[in-house]
């Protein structure tokens, strides 16, 4: 594509003829800018000076199928259905390691209880003495799930097979694989629904001896074949390769399956935060008393209570199981004009759907570069703001709290973000990526209307030369942060999507470039600065 650079000098020429104040206004804030500045220079003088135009975009659908699911921070369990696209179930794997490599449980080991938790992600409401109460974060639909947790049998490794220089990948459709490999059952609970109240811990005298935030805690049942289970696992390992190093032990024992066994009504759907998940074994037994350890010497031996642990930082895979409507998935199918691009503009997040994005319309000369940006780059425009608007279709998306509060523009040919969301400083990177608009703005039941991506950086790196003018990719996000790539397994266009859309469970639908409501096409607006001679 042609390149046009400009000279420090006359960027510099160009900028002493606006007031720098007024610059830095118009690229950090909301305000009209036909009114900033309107008492320094005079609104005459100003309306000369900064000017508004449209510019043509080009923006389409792509339909994904499976991504990568081995790169989430956290893992969606339960079911979410969509308003819009429809029922989608998460499950998922996890390896687990020993906290400690080739322990020594001592003699005459009795196991007393073995406990599994997990927390939830959790924000604190209120605190009244040692009380705290929480809300939970993440959890959607108010009905109970049916949780399975199995043995798995199947290895995950850590590297590809075929080139151990790089990392394993795996995608959100492993699930029939780890079917295939089930180990026995370990736990199950047909009526599943996470608690908000605090996790309290009692001692043997009822006392509280421990309180934390929210989690799944359960004691599991130790019937005689399940303590059969655990001591044939871990206990009876003791000297043996299985318990000597982290490697070891994960091939042997190479985690547990969280399933969906089913659900009451449109059940829920919640985050687990497997950074702090264990299963802790609690045991019994006897050590040789040679440092006289209970101050008594006519003992010889000493009962000791110790905790085994096992924690949750190996590999992990999420699954994903769609049951889109077939309606909106034959439209986001047949939407995918990357000519002319399209009337809507369908962003579902996981195994759902993104938009790609071409800026500046047609290039009709065919010399590789869009005609208007040409022009512009000719006419050595000053870009005071640059945006995108992208109005939801409120004829197709149920209003509230299922619309998605957060979307993201990113670099599609890099899988990289823009400078603009380099040099965002505001909380959650705002001023670039704005939070969805609603018709009460205090109030997440209410209708959404738009959402406002400024790329003013982007647009003057173009201009400047310093980048080419990619296509861009939109995508639904569950974390502005998580911008690491994920692939996707069967690639049409789209190869890779960020890791923030591919945990995400959302969806919505905005108007396109050629929507029939004119008003809310999606444009590119600029405002400038003409070069002043």
């Amino acid at each position: 594509m042609k390149k046009k650079m400009m000279s420090k000098m006359k960027r510099v020429a160009m900028n002493v003829s606006i007031v720098a104040g007024l610059i830095l206004g118009l690229a950090a804030c909301d305000n009209e800018l036909n009114t900033i500045g309107s008492d320094i220079l005079g609104a005459d003088q100003l309306n000369d000076r900064i000017k508004k135009q449209e510019f043509d975009v080009v923006a389409f659908n792509e339909l994904l199928g499976p991504v990568q699911t081995n790169n989430f921070g956290s893992f969606p369990f339960g079911v979410y259905n969509d308003p819009v696209y429809g029922r989608t179930s998460y499950d998922f794997v996890s390896q687990v390691n020993l906290a400690f490599t080739d322990p020594d449980f001592g003699d005459n080991i009795v196991l007393d209880s073995v406990v599994l938790q997990i927390p939830y992600y959790s924000t604190i409401e209120t605190v009244v003495g040692e009380v705290t109460t929480y809300s939970i974060d993440s959890l959607y639909g108010t009905m109970e799930n049916g949780l399975e947790i199995y043995e798995n049998k199947y290895f995950l490794n850590s590297f590809d097979v075929d080139d151990v220089t790089n990392p394993a990948v795996y995608y959100s459709d492993l699930k029939p694989t780890i079917e295939s490999n089930l180990g026995p059952l370990i736990y199950s609970d047909d009526n599943f629904f996470p608690n908000e109240e605090e996790s309290i811990e009692l001692a043997l005298d009822d006392v509280v001896s421990s309180r934390s935030a929210p989690r799944l805690r359960e004691r599991i049942d130790l019937t005689p074949a399940s303590s059969a289970y655990w001591r044939s696992l871990i206990i009876d390992q003791e000297g043996q390769p299985a318990l000597q190093s982290a490697s070891d032990f994960q091939n042997y024992f190479r985690g547990l399956y969280f399933k969906l066994s089913g659900f009451t009504g449109n059940g829920h759907m919640v985050h687990f935060n497997l950074n702090d998940a264990d299963i802790k074994l609690y045991i019994r037994s006897e050590f040789d008393d040679d440092s006289d350890i209970d101050n008594d010497p006519t003992t010889t031996t000493i009962e000791i209570e110790s905790i085994v642990e096992l924690n949750f930082d190996g590999n992990k895979v999420g699954f994903i199981n769609n049951e889109l409507d077939p309606a909106i998935v034959s439209s986001i199918q047949s939407a995918n004009d990357n000519v002319s691009g399209e009337e809507r503009l369908y962003l579902k997040g996981g195994e759902g759907s993104v938009v790609l994005i071409d800026l500046f319309g047609p290039d009709v000369d065919m010399n590789g570069e869009a005609d208007a940006l040409t022009q512009v780059i000719a006419d050595d425009w000053i870009i005071n703001d640059a945006s995108l608007t992208f109005y939801v279709d409120q004829s197709e998306v149920v209003a509230g709290s299922t619309e998605p509060e957060r979307i993201i523009l990113y670099n599609y040919d890099d899988k990289t973000v823009l400078i603009d969301y380099v040099l965002d400083n505001s909380s959650l990177r705002t001023n670039h990526l704005g939070v969805l608009e609603r018709v009460d703005e205090d109030d997440d039941t209410s209708q959404g209307i738009q959402y406002k991506i400024r790329l003013t950086e982007h647009i003057n790196s173009i201009i400047s030369g310093d980048i080419e003018n990619v296509r861009l990719g939109l995508a639904v996000t569950q974390n502005v942060s998580s911008i690491s790539g994920a692939q996707v397994k069967n690639p049409n266009v789209v190869e890779e999507i960020l890791t923030g859309s591919a945990i995400s469970h959302e969806g919505t639908v905005l108007h396109g470039n050629l929507s029939n409501d004119a008003d809310k096409r999606l444009k590119l607006e600029i405002y400038y600065s003409e070069t002043i001679n």
